[in-house]
């Protein structure tokens, strides 16, 4: 009696070419086909039995028995006697009896002891696929869109933890595309071969770098940065962060996030003091960006309208240099304003800055701009370059538009570089006051103290506006007036900045003391906000002139021959120094303004001398509202107008001078009446 094998063996010889013609063509009787598996489909069967198992045989379907046929069935053909699969039966990635603890199986077939076997994904009833190249035939679920794959690995589908699939690569390379699904979609076959020794493609012992670079080439430029994480030789870039499967949020996180809900927690976790990024300690006290949302798109840096600022808006984790360096120098090298991680470089346009602040952008072409000289200098100096932000703002450190220390730090951040002599725009003596309070009719900003707003550097000035450009050079140094220099309220042709804090004194306007022409406002004439020639009232104008005080020197620069006020030369002025006299208020008999005197070193609140600013207000024709404006040009003075204070009655002349008073104060500046009276 024959032995089963042999009959079977013998059996396909009789119906193989029957059945290859029928895949052929189909007008052929079914029964044919069928006869190469089922013997009861013979015309001449051998008995009532079949290869098919007994349905008592614990194979299911949907928890009922089916007629499924063994494995043994699939040997008979794959072993080499019509085609040789037994180098997939022997692999070690679904071949029969394998555990399948971690994937459950779902309305698949299993074989009499539990296990996966071929049938399981296989049928002989299945249709062969229809794309070229497709996946392997005979399968019981679509392969190409992973379906087949979740029937048992749905639990590692989810892709809030998983690499997702049904995602498309945009123009992937042919080897890279012989591994996609259709449309050019990531799969589960994309990664992980069905049958190899392999459990994913392209891997050696733990390295997934190859298989990762097929889709993420542009990640791999962070080897020998401090985001090279690898521990040992066989690892790859990806694992110390990533995990393909079961990874913990949408970047499918190597390790548990200490806080889910921080949406910068995968950046958080790895730079505190006491993780492994603990030399940059995340310390964001600078640019503001908790509940910041942008309500334009950035392109430049992958911001969507409506996305919230967070580590990834400016940094790319796995690039170092903008310019795509692939190596650094040397180990924990020192970020510049070109790489630490930044998506954008803050190089001499502050292209990162730029992005979101394009409003500061006029900058560049102003006397901040780190192409000047006056910036070269001080680099050289200082040692190092920084970018044309970075070298005013520090984006993680406390202050972020500052990073001085002191009460008053914008004014201190000025100071940084406007504070030596030899910088063309120095501030080293005698400039306007700071860090004292103020009022603004416009509101002009300024620092904060105890719930007091104190004058400091930026009421005046916008560091990132220049204002009316005056030189095309993009390196040489600019020298600003009063139509420039940073203003934050323009002060020509009109001094509106002045007057916004001193609306008094615009009485000054449309009198011979307003000198305002083709650079300087009427204020700026007589006052120089840096570097003037004295503390008190700033005074800017000085030279050769003669006088004993500073005020009568400020005053006779103009009042003397030659200069701009030649008209009205004062022959005699000097009032006697040998003593000196009480102030107002020392004798309780006013105010100081009414009467002031002053000393060497500035005015005085209790004895000093008298001087032009004893008796003259500079800034107000008369002290008279009705006669506060002169009428017309160089009017005539007299003792109501002419830039007097008061009215003889209300000085203290008559202290020292008794009924001559009124004599002496109408002729103080006539030689021979003074003498006379």
């Amino acid at each position: 009696m024959m032995q089963p094998r042999i009959q079977i063996l013998f059996l396909l010889i009789l119906v193989l070419p029957q059945f290859l013609w029928a895949q052929g063509g189909r007008n052929q009787d079914i029964s044919v086909d069928c006869v190469v598996c089922h013997a009861s489909f013979h015309d001449n069967p051998m008995g009532p039995g079949s290869l098919l198992p007994d349905v008592d045989i614990p194979v299911q379907i949907q928890g009922q028995p089916a007629h499924i046929a063994r494995e043994q069935m699939c040997y008979t053909c794959h072993d080499g006697t019509i085609m040789d699969s037994r180098e997939t039966f022997g692999s070690s990635n679904h071949r029969a009896g394998m555990d399948i603890k971690h994937a459950r199986v779902q309305g698949l077939p299993l074989d009499q002891n539990g296990d996966i076997y071929c049938g399981t994904c296989h049928s002989p009833h299945s249709l062969k696929p229809i794309r070229k190249g497709g996946f392997a035939p005979f399968l019981r679920e679509q392969i190409t869109d992973s379906r087949l794959c979740v029937q048992c690995h749905g639990a590692q589908s989810k892709t809030h933890q998983n690499h997702p699939i049904h995602v498309k690569v945009e123009d992937p390379d042919d080897e890279v595309r012989r591994l996609m699904g259709e449309s050019d979609q990531v799969e589960c076959l994309t990664c992980h071969p069905i049958h190899s020794d392999r459990s994913t493609q392209l891997v050696e012992e733990n390295d997934r770098t190859p298989l990762c670079a097929t889709c993420h080439s542009n990640q791999f430029q962070i080897e020998l940065t401090d985001h090279d994480l690898a521990s040992s030789p066989g690892d790859d870039l990806c694992s110390a962060c990533h995990r393909t499967h079961e990874g913990y949020g949408d970047l499918m996180w190597a390790t548990k996030l200490s806080n889910k809900d921080e949406p910068d927690a995968y950046c958080l976790d790895c730079h505190s003091s006491k993780a492994q990024g603990g030399a940059k300690d995340f310390a964001h006290e600078g640019h503001p960006y908790r509940g910041i949302r942008l309500q334009k798109a950035v392109p430049d840096l992958g911001i969507r309208a409506g996305e919230e600022l967070r580590c990834v808006s400016c940094h790319d984790p796995h690039q170092w240099e903008f310019g795509k360096k692939h190596r650094v120098t040397a180990a924990n090298e020192e970020g510049t304003e070109y790489t630490s991680f930044l998506k954008l470089p803050d190089d001499a346009q502050g292209q990162l800055c730029v992005a979101c602040h394009a409003g500061q952008s006029s900058m560049f072409a102003s006397d901040h701009s780190v192409a000047r000289e006056g910036f070269q200098q001080y680099f050289r100096e200082t040692g190092g370059f920084r970018g044309q932000c970075s070298v005013c703002h520090s984006t993680h450190e406390p202050g972020f538009q500052i990073r001085h220390e002191g009460s008053d730090a914008v004014t201190g951040l000025c100071l940084e570089c406007h504070n030596e002599e030899h910088y063309p725009t120095a501030v080293v003596h005698n400039s306007h006051p700071v860090g004292i309070p103020y009022n603004s009719r416009s509101g002009l900003s300024g620092f904060d103290s105890n719930g007091e707003t104190l004058l400091a550097c930026n009421t005046c000035h916008d560091p990132h506006h220049w204002g009316e450009e005056t030189n095309s050079s993009r390196t040489a140094d600019l020298n600003g007036n009063d139509r420039n220099s940073f203003l934050t309220i323009p002060n020509w042709p009109q001094p509106d900045l002045c007057l916004d804090c001193h609306p008094e004194q615009e009485t000054l306007l449309t009198t011979d003391h307003d000198q305002s022409d083709i650079d300087r406002s009427a204020c700026t004439f007589c006052h120089a906000p840096h570097n003037a020639a004295t503390e008190y009232g700033i005074l800017a104008r000085w030279g050769e002139a003669q006088g004993e005080s500073f005020n009568e020197k400020h005053c006779f620069s103009c009042h003397q021959e030659g200069a701009i006020a030649a008209g009205k030369q004062v022959k005699a002025y000097e009032h006697p120094r040998e003593y000196g006299t009480l102030a107002t208020p020392s004798r309780g008999l006013g105010e100081w303004l009414k009467f002031p005197l002053f000393t060497d070193d500035g005015p005085s609140m209790t004895v000093g001398h008298i001087d032009c600013f004893t008796c003259h207000d500079p800034h107000t024709w008369s002290h008279r509202t009705d006669l506060q404006k002169p009428g017309e040009v160089n009017a005539e003075g007299n003792d109501l107008t002419s830039f007097l204070r008061n009215p003889s009655h209300l000085t203290l002349c008559t202290d020292c001078h008794g009924p001559n008073t009124l004599w002496k104060y109408n002729y103080y500046h006539v030689p021979n009446k003074r003498k006379r009276y």
